[in-house]
């Protein structure tokens, strides 16, 4: 699955805690099963194979479930994305919701 982010946070409000969504999204994440995706803080998406075709990713929203979208060689997906903690977060995409940890 996709992910995408832009370098815009004006259409996603800030948190308790005074990061705003997008900055909190921003780093490494493990996808069951298939390996590590990272998030990088100027809108570039690294996917879990790494084959040099970098995407984008965007989270817009004002309040959970956030959309995640990630643009990839010309496509892009859409997943709800809600926080469980600063370290964990849960992604519906297509029917199916994983939990993905922060690496580290």
């Amino acid at each position: 699955f996709i992910i995408s982010c832009g370098d815009s946070t004006e259409d996603v409000k800030s948190t308790a805690g005074g990061k705003s969504p997008q900055e909190k999204i921003v780093g490494e994440w493990e996808l069951p099963g298939i390996g590590t995706m990272t998030l990088e803080s100027d809108g570039t998406f690294i996917p879990p194979d790494d084959d040099g075709e970098r995407g984008k990713w965007e989270l817009l929203g004002d309040g959970e479930p956030f959309k995640l979208i990630i643009t990839q060689e010309g496509d892009s997906d859409t997943a709800n994305m809600t926080f469980i903690s600063d370290d964990e977060i849960e992604v519906e995409f297509r029917g199916r919701k994983d939990i993905l940890k922060r690496k580290g």
